[in-house]
């Protein structure tokens, strides 16, 4: 099973429509904020038709009706996505760790820092695709028979 991870698109849809166009095969897409109104376009809406969508809500999506996080599964395992701004990740990483233990995860996504990241600590992967504006974005990949996890950034102009 596959999922697209996209954040901070900042207006930009038509990148957005190069990651989905990119990955029609996807079986979710997560947005991670700040360009909320750049997954919901006519045409984005039309690549995302057989997947499931997870987007949350960004620090610069003002007025918006998402939440500012959600626990998701794809396959056996369990996502944690949000934006980071409510957890403090251009500060350190400390409440988002202490967060996804409690919550008892195996994979946490976030946007706000801009920064592209993929680690593992105490069995967790956490991922930041960086910024969709600039073109990169994350895949995360679940093998359905080992349930074996893959986590890696992704860039459209590389």
């Amino acid at each position: 099973m596959r999922a697209v991870v996209i954040s901070d698109s900042h207006g930009d849809s038509a990148t957005v429509n190069m990651i989905l166009s990119r990955h029609r095969a996807a079986d979710m897409v997560i947005f991670l904020g700040d360009g909320e109104r750049d997954i919901y376009t006519q045409s984005n809406s039309l690549l995302l038709k057989d997947k499931s969508l997870v987007a949350v809500s960004g620090n610069c999506d003002f007025a918006s009706a998402l939440s500012d996080e959600e626990v998701v599964s794809l396959g056996e395992k369990k996502i944690y996505c949000l934006h980071g701004h409510t957890a403090g990740v251009k500060h350190g990483y400390e409440r988002l760790e202490y967060s996804a233990e409690l919550k008892g995860v195996d994979i946490v996504v976030h946007g706000h820092t801009h920064q592209e990241r993929v680690e593992i600590k105490n069995g967790i992967y956490y991922m930041c695709p960086g910024s969709a504006r600039a073109g990169v974005y994350g895949i995360i990949d679940i093998d359905d028979r080992t349930n074996g996890v893959l986590c890696y950034i992704n860039y459209l102009y590389k």
